[in-house]
């Protein structure tokens, strides 16, 4: 780095430790345009993070990837970025890459493995988190992640494995517990199935967390021929998201054995329309990110 340059940007960094906001974006904006620094824009990207400003961050550290597509910080930043607002697509390229150059560093793969599973892509997923797992063996994270991802591949033993290893790790977590319930009831486990999902359900949980619990509770009933029951549990997941397939498709089940055909059909297609919306948006992201695969496991 050129002297003049590392001038301008001890100088930025200092009014940044100072709160100095205003005149360290002047500074870094004037050093990038006269200098195409990266570390400008790295020093941007994270300004527009401290104002609450993701997006802006992340346009910044696109900029840089563009300028620097080899350097471990940038790539790692714009992948931790995109993920965290929910843009797994830009995130598996820049990820590829890190393990390209660091194939050891198991959050990488980790982080590319959580990508491909939110885009649908889940044998490449799942190989992903398998080897995060074999790197680091007691991340309770990735350990979550693959028996999600073993769910919806409906390899509910592995799923079971990878999940209570997570809880033994990591007692009480919400997600997992969720996971655990529907891999268990997958498995025809049904009374441990329903013991965990209540558990989730006493607890102050994520929507989604009692969202798969309120669906795995609803599948029991099901089971047990509780059909008034789960019309009740089911209803409370499809009110919580209308989109829920699996909640409208065990309601259609439900009215079915109840003889109520209108409604069945009803929940049967609204079920097939969530799903379509669902298969929709996971082709357009893996084409994003330029991955073939269509797995499926919805």
């Amino acid at each position: 780095m050129a002297r003049a340059q590392q001038s301008d940007i001890t100088a930025a960094e200092k009014m940044l430790a100072e709160g100095r906001l205003v005149e360290a974006e002047n500074r870094l904006k004037q050093t990038f345009e006269n200098t195409s620094s990266v570390r400008a824009l790295i020093l941007l990207a994270r300004l527009e993070g401290s104002r609450g400003q993701p997006e802006n961050a992340l346009a910044y550290l696109q900029q840089a990837v563009d300028i620097a597509p080899n350097s471990e910080e940038v790539l790692s930043s714009f992948a931790r970025l995109s993920l965290a607002l929910g843009r797994p697509s830009p995130a598996v390229a820049a990820l590829d890459a890190l393990i390209a150059m660091h194939p050891s560093v198991p959050d990488y793969h980790y982080q590319v493995g959580v990508a491909r599973v939110q885009i649908g892509a889940l044998t490449s997923g799942s190989e992903s988190l398998e080897e995060a797992r074999r790197l680091a063996p007691q991340r309770p994270l990735t350990l979550i992640a693959l028996g999600l991802a073993r769910n919806r591949q409906k390899r509910f033993e592995e799923a079971r494995d990878a999940l209570t290893n997570a809880l033994a790790l990591e007692p009480g977590n919400i997600e997992a517990l969720a996971a655990l319930a529907e891999a268990r009831e997958g498995l025809g486990e049904l009374e441990e199935a329903e013991e965990l999902a209540q558990q989730v359900l006493a607890d102050d949980a994520s929507n989604n967390a009692k969202a798969t619990a309120n669906v795995v509770l609803g599948m029991v009933l099901i089971k047990r021929q509780s059909y008034d029951e789960a019309l009740e549990v089911l209803n409370r997941v499809v009110r919580m998201d209308a989109d829920s397939y699996k909640g409208h498709y065990q309601l259609s089940l439900a009215y079915a054995r109840l003889g109520d055909r209108e409604n069945a059909r009803k929940h049967q297609q609204l079920s097939r329309e969530a799903l379509a919306r669902v298969d929709e948006q996971m082709t357009a992201l893996r084409e994003a990110a330029g991955i073939q695969e269509e797995d499926g496991g919805m």
